[in-house]
């Protein structure tokens, strides 16, 4: 295996690996201690909490269309860049993920806001098949470019039908200087082709309690995926199916105690998993769903009791001994 000398040289060296990560931290905390990084993020920590942004000029200003976010972005991507050409295999000191035609780079995340630079290049030539969905998220987003250009649509759920959508779609052309607003989880957009590459200034913040994201086809508005809008649902959730992939019976308690509170999606998984790993357990928490008329999901527990009992009756045993209890 041919390993390069300078990756051979820093894997020896633990001080140049040291100063190559001092440089590009450096780099990066000049940019946010500069006046004008710090007057944006003053505000950002204040937007983040519910701030309104008409109370955030500064902020604002970047997402007005005037050209001010490439300046304010000059110093950091000058220094980072400067910082890369000493030290080529530095890490970068910011959050950031790369996907095919798209780059992340999270500049900060304050409270309940993230302001981030996002990275679009043309895909064209991987002969990727056009999307066939489109998904729905929770989440108030301003955006701007700072360079490039790209062909867009632009979504908007005009009639709520709970498993199916009537979508909407304006396509737009958007390019340098260009503003975008899209204001709750009704709205979203989707890239169709870039012009070489485009680079945006997104502002986003989540609302205190987020709606389910959801994803609809496109050709016939039907719901095809529905997920928690909350990072710590999201959390919770995947401990769950790790947990009963695992086929960990102890944590069956647990989850029918989720089953009590939170928002309705993650009851509701939380019943399903309950019921997967430990059948009597899940099955009794699911009876006690049903019973409670005060409950949201009551309905839908009845329905799933009844539908469970017709395919297994062996199940009205456990339904019984639950009521005696």
């Amino acid at each position: 295996m041919r390993i390069d000398p300078e990756m051979l040289a820093l894997r020896g060296d633990t001080a140049l690996q040291r100063h190559a990560q001092e440089a590009l931290e450096r780099a990066r905390d000049r940019w946010l201690a500069s006046e004008p990084v710090a007057g944006v993020m003053a505000e950002l920590r204040a937007y983040g909490q519910g701030e309104k942004l008409a109370h955030c000029p500064a902020l604002g200003d970047l997402f007005a269309g005037q050209g001010r976010e490439a300046g304010w972005l000059d110093p950091l991507v000058h220094g980072l860049t400067t910082a890369l050409r000493d030290y080529p295999l530095g890490q970068v000191p910011l959050r950031h993920q790369v996907s095919d035609g798209l780059s992340i780079l999270q500049l900060t995340i304050c409270g309940r806001a993230t302001l981030s630079l996002i990275i679009y290049e043309d895909t064209a030539a991987s002969n990727a098949e056009a999307p066939t969905s489109i998904c729905f998220s929770d989440v108030e987003r301003r955006e701007v470019v700072v360079a490039g250009a790209a062909d867009l649509r632009l979504f908007e759920i005009v009639q709520d039908r709970g498993d199916t959508a009537v979508l909407d779609s304006d396509p737009r052309r958007v390019v340098a200087r260009e503003a975008l607003h899209f204001p709750g989880f009704v709205h979203a957009k989707q890239v169709v082709k870039v012009h070489g590459r485009m680079v945006m200034l997104r502002l986003s913040r989540t609302p205190e309690t987020p709606a389910p994201s959801r994803q609809f086809c496109l050709n016939t508005g039907k719901l095809l995926h529905r997920s928690s809008g909350d990072r710590r649902e999201s959390q919770h959730e995947l401990m769950m199916a790790l947990l009963g992939r695992m086929g960990r019976e102890d944590a069956a308690p647990i989850f029918a105690e989720m089953m009590r509170s939170g928002s309705d999606h993650l009851r509701w998984q939380a019943m399903r998993e309950c019921l997967a790993l430990d059948t009597a357990t899940g099955f009794a928490a699911l009876c006690a769903m049903a019973e409670n008329q005060a409950d949201a999901l009551c309905d839908h527990a009845s329905a799933l009791r009844d539908q469970l009992l017709a395919r297994h009756p062996q199940l009205a045993g456990k339904e019984a001994a639950q009521c005696r209890a």
